[in-house]
């Protein structure tokens, strides 16, 4: 089971298209291997899980805290920001992870792992 957990702000555009392409995209790649959890950080009840998974990652920059979209996959990596299209170099991430190969660097620079 792949949990990924989508933290989003409703004015942001980014998360607009997050939601209309990434989610689609997860489910129908994944179909129920796939939990996706979705927090509103305009949510006073969003911070303590928000703050629980960036203390679990590596090398956090501090200044991004709270930027929005954040996308968590739960026990593996997180990335900040979205761009139409990224959702297929998440997945191929997500899998060579898995598999216990080198990721890409496409998106290195908004990736961030666990420790």
């Amino acid at each position: 089971m792949v949990n990924i957990e989508f933290y989003s702000v409703a004015t942001c555009a980014e998360c607009k298209a997050f939601k209309k392409h990434a989610i689609p995209y997860f489910k129908e790649r994944y179909g129920g291997k796939v939990k996706i959890k979705m927090y509103d950080m305009d949510d006073d009840g969003t911070k303590k899980p928000y703050d629980q998974v960036i203390k679990s990652l590596k090398d956090f920059d501090e200044n991004y805290y709270g930027m929005s979209p954040f996308v968590n996959i739960k026990g593996y990596m997180a990335y900040l920001g979205y761009r139409t299209g990224d959702e297929k170099q998440i997945a191929k991430d997500l899998e060579a992870k898995l598999k216990g190969k080198k990721m890409s660097a496409a998106l290195s620079g908004h990736r961030y792992m666990y420790k």
